[in-house]
């Protein structure tokens, strides 16, 4: 009786599991694997009471630049004659990503962390991506602070794009700094001690100092280099940046 109990038991909780969308492959009408509303089943709660782990960082997929929300009109996305079809309607402003654009499933095979592919829009990534590490928000270390750079470009132009900077690889002062594609870049050219380095040749601070899901310029309060300081942040200061 104790036996039958049990596997009862263990019945029960499994189609839990299963109907609760915790452990299922599903695939949208384009033969992708774990769309939006499937991964979002999981990324977008706090498992285990913490929302430090970044792999379970909370997505609101109504909100998120590469969701539904729109995206700035200063950033300007790289369609190429490689991109794949069905990839171009969502490059473009006002389109939405599906997950598995960018993360690969999981237990699949990537040298990237957080499940990043090494291939996007057709383009590989040209280096490996480590895991993010906050000190690298200081200027205490630079090493890799661009690194996420080179995953980004595969859809994003970056200086290189722009003719009168051909090699200018992984740089985006045109996207932070210049009026390209629109008059909503979102950072003025003065106090650059606040982002950059004085020595190194001027680094910026880490990508994903801002660049992560859900985030928000204002995340960060008082201490955020341009909180509310209009000789650095354009408006709106609380822009999202992921």
């Amino acid at each position: 009786m104790k036996f039958k109990g049990n596997r009862l038991f263990i019945i029960i909780l499994s189609l839990f599991v299963c109907l609760s969308g915790l452990v299922y492959t599903a695939t949208d009408s384009a033969g992708n694997l774990c769309a939006p509303n499937v991964c979002t089943d999981c990324h977008r709660f706090s498992l285990c009471g913490s929302q430090e782990l970044v792999y379970l960082r909370q997505i609101d997929w109504d909100t998120e630049k590469h969701g539904l929300n729109s995206g700035d009109v200063a950033v300007v996305l790289y369609i190429h004659a490689n991109t794949p079809p069905e990839l171009s309607p969502r490059l473009v402003l006002g389109g939405a990503l599906y997950c598995t654009d960018c993360h690969e499933y999981h237990d699949a095979s990537t040298p990237n962390a957080y499940l990043l592919k090494n291939n996007v829009n057709n383009i590989a990534v040209e280096v490996p991506i480590p895991r993010f590490d906050y000190d690298l928000c200081s200027f205490s270390s630079v090493t890799g602070n661009k690194a996420m750079g080179w995953f980004c470009r595969t859809c994003h132009k970056d200086d290189a794009h722009n003719p009168m900077t051909p090699t200018a690889f992984n740089m985006w002062q045109q996207a932070h700094h210049y009026l390209r594609g629109g008059a909503d870049y979102p950072y003025n050219r003065t106090r650059c001690y606040n982002c950059h380095t004085t020595s190194a040749g001027g680094t910026p601070i880490n990508c994903e100092c801002c660049h992560f899901h859900g985030s928000m310029t204002t995340d960060y309060g008082t201490s955020y280099p341009c909180y509310l300081d209009s000789y650095i942040c354009r408006t709106p200061y609380d822009r999202r940046t992921f």
